[in-house]
């Protein structure tokens, strides 16, 4: 018979504080605190009804920033400003694997280029949105994001070049005796 769990209601308060307000105490930390695994700390958030971590660190601090900056004005600006930080990082994330890609094309190590087409025409969407929503909110990419000394290609770029890599795989394909159809 499995070993039932005892955790006093001071122990279940003083974890949700570190799981609610306490961004640098880890999950395993709070687990230790109640004396109790990974997988036993999981049944017991979801018995106890608690939302994901991140959504509770992340509306404690729109709260906090709301309280800091006067109420309204302050949850909208620091929601923007979380909006901001998120789709410059989707996007350098987006650059980045565009970069590795365009690496392996480059050196020759890409093994599928039907799968590697397929990546950067994903990666060159999501970079689209992500500069999508920073032109929404006011903020542009360009003038924000760290610059690691090299050259930037623009949207167009990427899409010239992406259009240019599909047409020599057609082609390829098509001298292999296939009809050059990438499906």
């Amino acid at each position: 018979m499995p070993q039932r769990i005892e955790i006093t209601d001071e122990q279940k308060r003083q974890a949700w504080e570190y799981y609610a307000r306490e961004p640098k105490k880890h999950l395993p930390d709070i687990q230790k605190f109640l004396g109790v695994s990974a997988s036993s700390f999981a049944r017991l958030r979801q018995r106890w009804g608690w939302p994901p971590r991140q959504a509770v660190l992340a509306e404690n601090a729109l709260s906090k920033a709301a309280k800091d900056e006067g109420g309204v004005a302050g949850l909208q600006k620091a929601a923007a400003a979380s909006v901001n930080d998120a789709a410059r990082a989707l996007a350098q994330a987006t650059r980045a694997q565009i970069d590795a890609r365009m690496d392996e094309q480059r050196t020759g190590r890409a093994k599928d280029h039907d799968k590697t087409a397929r990546r950067l025409a994903s990666y060159a969407k999501t970079l689209a949105s992500a500069r999508a929503l920073l032109e929404q909110e006011g903020s542009r990419l360009d003038e924000t994001e760290h610059h690691d000394n090299k050259p930037r290609r623009s949207l167009h770029e990427l899409r010239d070049e992406l259009a240019h890599h599909l047409n020599r795989v057609i082609a390829e394909e098509e001298a292999r005796g296939r009809d050059g159809i990438l499906v």
